[in-house]
């Protein structure tokens, strides 16, 4: 017994040094390099309209890769195309408006306002002065007249509707042009407008008649005096032109109907959806056809170009770890391929280490969060795929 004793304690001392011998070498490996694991992620961003509406079309599906600015998704426009349309009219007119103020008023008006002066003064005086005979036999003479010049405009009338409707028959049958068409709808509203104004010259001539027949009233003469009072202001008005604050408003309006034109596109643009940057479509989450509220998301999309590395070191290691500082990162999924990362990121608070860790002893212990990141040009790395990172401290 005591034979077998003085063997079996050299060997036991044997295997103790050897593992305490182990063991240190190894820790003395390990001072020189820092391993830890960790999850890979990547910048997600959730895209949605900034417009409410109905989604129209979803051009992208899941796990597509997209470029910059590439349409991912539309609304039906059929409203925004609409307000657009009424914004560039309405803009438009205030510009007309605005042009016809500033250019002041045409010769042509000031010439009609000033006859219609002299109309005004004429018929006054002819009311004051009471009636000649001659003046009589005038006014008969003018009112045979206008009555000879309304009947032709009437049958000048008559034949432009007729050659009108035949050629409006004739356009839809396509045996004339348009532009033929529109001259001879031209010539029926000049002459329409001709039998107009020969039916009022030749009511203007009655009145005249009757007035100088009967004499005139005190009533008359007061409304004649009325009527001069208007004619001289009118002429006034349009002889000074438009007034400076009159041509401001103008301005004003024209001002508001470019913004609402300029609101109008902006709001037409809204109706697309494309990429802010190169990314994978991660998920979708809304259909053609659905209404979609302001905000409410369409699809996800992620940056895969420079994922990261989500680790956990021990306090203690703290102070070996620092920003920039290069990092070597291997997956499960391409074993033997290792991808260069920099640490990009060290947690300035202590926090408990994930669930994920199985022991009672790590799990009790506080860790800081780090993040390395990572070039991934072949787009290999995935959210969510678990990595090992390692520095080499003996490498530096």
């Amino acid at each position: 017994m005591k034979k077998r004793l003085r063997i079996i304690l050299p060997l036991a001392a044997l295997v103790i040094g050897g593992i305490f011998a182990f063991n240190l070498l190894t820790q003395q490996k390990d001072s020189s390099t820092l391993r830890f694991s960790g999850n890979i992620e990547v910048t997600e961003t959730q895209m949605s309209f900034r417009i409410p509406g109905r989604m129209q079309e979803r051009l992208v599906e899941e796990g597509d890769t997209v470029k910059e600015r590439q349409p991912l998704a539309r609304l039906d426009k059929s409203d925004q195309t609409i307000a657009l349309a009424q914004a560039e009219a309405n803009l438009a007119y205030s510009r007309s408006v605005l042009a016809e103020l500033e250019a002041g008023s045409r010769p042509e008006d000031i010439a009609r306002s000033e006859a219609a002066v002299m109309q005004a003064r004429q018929t006054l005086t002819e009311l004051q002065n009471g009636s000649r005979s001659q003046d009589i036999e005038s006014a008969r003479a003018d009112l045979d007249s206008a009555k000879a010049a309304e009947q032709s405009a009437i049958v000048q009338l008559k034949q432009a509707r007729i050659d009108q409707n035949r050629y409006i028959s004739l356009y839809k049958e396509k045996g004339v042009s348009k532009n033929t068409l529109e001259t001879y709808q031209i010539n029926f509203e000049t002459a329409e407008n001709r039998a107009k104004e020969a039916a009022a010259q030749t009511k203007a001539a009655k009145l005249r008649l009757e007035l100088l027949r009967i004499g005139p009233r005190i009533e008359q003469l007061h409304k004649a005096e009325a009527a001069l009072q208007q004619a001289e202001a009118e002429y006034a008005l349009i002889k000074a032109g438009p007034r400076q604050e009159t041509i401001e408003q103008a301005r004003a309006k024209v001002k508001v109907a470019l913004e609402t034109v300029s609101q109008a596109k902006q709001q037409l643009i809204y109706t697309e959806l494309a990429a802010p940057m190169n990314g994978v479509v991660l998920s979708t989450s809304a259909e053609a056809g659905e209404y979609l509220n302001t905000a409410s998301p369409v699809l996800t999309l992620g940056q895969m170009d420079k994922p990261w590395l989500r680790a956990y070191i021990h306090e203690s290691d703290l102070g070996r770890i620092k920003l920039g500082q290069q990092v070597e990162v291997t997956t499960d999924a391409f074993p033997g391929k290792t991808y260069s990362g920099r640490v990009s990121y060290i947690s300035s608070q202590a926090e408990f280490t994930p669930k994920t860790v199985q022991t009672f002893e790590e799990r009790v212990k506080l860790m800081y969060r780090i993040k390395v990141l990572l070039e991934n040009p072949e787009h290999e790395l995935k959210p969510g795929m678990p990595a090992d990172g390692h520095i080499d401290f003996g490498s530096r």
